[in-house]
């Protein structure tokens, strides 16, 4: 039983030092994505996305959306954007509801687009407001419903 509790907060008091480590990684990555350095920055945030940073997930999404540093793949930018984006990330919210606008490597979809652009904009991406407005331009209203009902959805999930 003690040597229970020691492993526990060892485990515990390891927390924040790998929390404080991983965000110092994501600041490497973004600093080398702000100096071009864009295979540095893969390879700072790509083993963080991979253990599930929702930061470093979107970032690896948009080096491959922009075709930074890797060959350019909407279909793996989309793949991140949505790990990132069902975590509540609203850059990567925003980047994936762009993409299903214009339908790039996911079916093109104005419901899940601006599904995505008014989440994101409600998590504070201000950039959305104009992809979300696009979006129900273009809608019916039995599709305008199923849009305000995935948002719905989506936000019980996150209570």
């Amino acid at each position: 039983m003690r040597m229970s509790l020691t492993v526990a907060a060892m485990v515990l008091a390891a927390a924040p030092l790998a929390t404080h480590e991983a965000a110092a990684d994501f600041r490497a990555g973004l600093s080398a994505y702000n100096g071009g350095d864009y295979t540095r920055a893969l390879a700072e945030w790509l083993p963080l996305a991979e253990q599930g940073d929702p930061d470093a997930e979107a970032g690896v999404g948009f080096l491959f959306h922009k075709g930074l540093g890797v060959p350019q793949d909407d279909a793996k930018a989309a793949t991140w954007f949505t790990k990132a984006a069902e975590q509540g990330q609203p850059e990567a919210q925003f980047m994936l509801g762009t993409l299903f606008f214009y339908g790039l490597s996911v079916p093109r979809s104005y419901v899940a687009a601006f599904a995505w652009c008014e989440i994101a904009q409600s998590n504070g991406q201000a950039d959305a407001g104009p992809c979300r407005d696009a979006a129900l331009e273009h809608m019916t209203a039995d599709e305008m419903a199923r849009s305000f009902k995935l948002v719905r959805d989506w936000r019980q999930r996150r209570r």
